[in-house]
């Protein structure tokens, strides 16, 4: 009976490939001898995922010198040449005086974009130079503020690209007036608009001649207008939390089983080449014993954030609710919490308003969140809110505050680790 209906539904020729989900693909680092920073998502004037800052922020710059400045230089360089060798475009500031120390070519491959700070100890303005032209030698492109920079660095050229000022006011009206400013005075110079402040403030200043921006998310942002979450929506969240608390099998095939759409996805996925077993499923039950509880909630996982209606920042906010599912998951793991699915499902709700325009409180009730989850999303403590605290300080770069807080996740180094795993296996 199943097998007819699904005939009826399955349209003719070969059934559709869902959209394919975009992984928040940076790989894993190299050990950490010095922390990068943040990977935060870079997303095109077309609104799809170009790449990855990796963000330490002025804080750390000030803090390192010497060794420890070439320690992580050398760092950050392996961990943007994983994220290049994945496809993706990979963007860090640095102190230009940083790079002048012994940066070797064999370090720098194409797709490397650089935005170089100019710092008090690099006076050198020939070495500069030099320095610059080895960089765009290797296929890094260099950029800088041009209004920023002191004549020994504006005197290497032209930058590749240059990042915006912000502007006094902070709407979108002044931003698209400092982009106009900043196309006019060098036209075309690819613009970078970094740290906006809101999701909803980067889509609407999007296009060209702006080449990537970045935004802060937020830890759990309630979208400016509120929608309910679409039936669809509710079921596929509720079969999700079906899977994480082991629920009868039965129950679970009947929840597939109800929705047709979803059906039709499970039976495609795995009757394709790369997961086939060689036969052809036609049931919802084989379908199930065969993938597994942990691959089918993961899968589901996936579904969920794919319902997301489409806006320019989409692939990017889905790269990000993966990361931030497997990050929290990855801890609770590394702490031994007693429930690491929930708090993957935790990780998951705080980019479900965003993802599904829906508010907090509904997102919470469609997840069926346990108490302590409920608690951090809405900001008022509980043993999870620890993990909120410290998804904000990895996001931010804090990196003081990540060590304040990484102790029961094994430290600082431990919980880095976790971060780079997420963003490559979310």
């Amino acid at each position: 009976m199943l097998s007819a209906l699904l005939n009826r539904l399955r349209p003719k020729g070969p059934p559709p490939s869902p959209p394919p989900l975009v992984r928040a693909t940076v790989p894993r680092s190299p050990p950490l001898l010095a922390p990068t920073g943040a990977h935060r998502p870079l997303v095109s004037a077309q609104g799809s995922l170009a790449g990855f800052e990796f963000h330490g922020g002025a804080a750390l710059h000030k803090r390192l010198d010497g060794a420890a400045a070439s320690a992580y230089t050398a760092n950050l360089l392996g961990a943007m040449r994983l994220c290049v060798a994945q496809g993706l475009s990979a963007l860090a500031e640095l102190p230009a005086s940083w790079l002048l120390r012994g940066t070797q070519q064999q370090q720098l491959v194409p797709g490397m974009h650089l935005l170089l700070r100019a710092d008090a100890s690099c006076a050198d303005a020939p070495a500069v130079h030099e320095m610059v032209a080895r960089l765009r030698a290797a296929g890094a492109c260099v950029g800088w503020d041009p209004l920023a920079t002191p004549p020994m660095l504006a005197a290497a050229g032209h930058p590749d690209f240059m990042p915006v000022r912000v502007p006094a006011g902070r709407e979108a009206p002044a931003w698209r007036s400092a982009i106009a400013a900043a196309a006019e005075r060098w036209p075309g110079t690819p613009l970078l608009l970094l740290d906006l402040p809101a999701v909803e403030l980067m889509e609407a200043v999007l296009g060209p001649p702006v080449l990537w921006a970045t935004c802060s998310l937020g830890s759990c942002a309630e979208p400016a207008r509120a929608q309910a979450l679409p039936p669809q929506a509710q079921r596929t969240l509720r079969l999700l939390n079906r899977l994480l608390h082991d629920d009868d099998h039965a129950a679970v095939v009947e929840d597939i089983k109800a929705d047709a759409a979803l059906s039709l996805r499970l039976l495609h996925y795995l009757n394709s080449a790369s997961t086939s077993s060689g036969r052809e499923l036609d049931s919802i039950e084989q379908a199930v014993l065969l993938l597994g509880r942990d691959a089918l909630y993961r899968w589901v996982a996936q579904m969920v954030v794919r319902m997301a209606p489409q806006r320019p920042a989409a692939q990017a906010l889905q790269a990000t609710a993966l990361a931030r599912a497997r990050l929290f998951e990855l801890l609770a793991r590394a702490s031994e919490a007693p429930n690491p699915g929930g708090l993957y499902l935790f990780g998951l709700a705080t980019m479900l308003p965003l993802l599904l325009q829906c508010g907090i409180d509904e997102a919470a009730d469609a997840l069926h969140l346990p108490p302590a989850a409920v608690q951090a999303l809405r900001q008022q403590g509980g043993p999870w809110q620890p993990y909120l605290r410290l998804l904000q300080a990895l996001e931010a770069a804090d990196l003081d505050t990540v060590e304040a807080l990484a102790a029961p996740f094994g430290g600082q180094q431990a919980v880095l680790a976790c971060w780079a795993e997420a963003w490559q296996s979310g």
